[in-house]
């Protein structure tokens, strides 16, 4: 009975840590504007970045990773690595579904870095220099973030992390990779947006 009500509590802080949408406070704040409805209709960095400028999309990044990071944190202090890997998805899914925003949140990149560095630091450190290295060489946030996805698992694999982590990552990243899945149709199109193109006029 602790165990479930553990698990109960975990879902329900971790989901509500995810559900805080930094891009859309911060947007509606700075313009009075849904996010949702400007730019690539995204709540989260990439149009925030689009929408407003470096700098807030920074402040948008840095608390959906801190929310991720937070999540599992607390999942794993209540309830070892099950409680952990229960917070990284539950982070994720309330960040990409938010309840008080009909379901219609972001891509969970940044809430899943956060997640990441809580549970396996060494993996997120890689995925984070890999996700740099191609977001600067393409000016694309979504190759980036798509290449970095694949990473997670595989670098969790080869530094042996508990199958646990290696599991829920899999599948975590899966899901995030098929929310980019408009993304790499454009990508492959060539009519995905580059940073520093397309700044919406408000």
């Amino acid at each position: 009975m602790k165990t479930f009500l553990s698990v109960v509590l975990i879902i329900l802080v971790a989901y509500g840590l995810g559900s805080i949408s930094f891009a859309y406070i911060i947007t509606k704040w700075r313009t009075g504007k849904d996010i949702r409805d400007l730019g690539s209709g995204n709540a989260g960095f990439s149009n925030t970045l689009r929408v407003l400028d470096k700098k807030w999309a920074a402040l948008v990044f840095l608390g959906d990773m801190l929310k991720g990071y937070l999540a599992c944190l607390f999942g794993a202090w209540l309830l070892g690595p099950l409680g952990g890997v229960l917070g990284f998805g539950f982070v994720v899914i309330g960040h990409s579904f938010p309840f008080w925003l009909n379901f219609r949140g972001g891509k969970g990149i940044a809430s899943g870095l956060g997640a990441l560095l809580a549970l396996m630091p060494t993996v997120a450190i890689i995925v984070l220099m890999i996700w740099i290295v191609l977001v600067i060489a393409t000016r694309y946030i979504s190759v980036g973030s798509v290449a970095a996805c694949v990473a997670a698992p595989i670098s969790a694999i080869l530094l042996r992390e508990p199958n646990i982590y290696i599991i829920f990552t899999t599948v975590i990243v899966a899901v995030i990779i098929y929310k980019h899945r408009g993304n790499i149709k454009r990508v492959l199109n060539g009519t995905e947006s580059k940073i520093g193109k397309d700044k919406i006029k408000l």
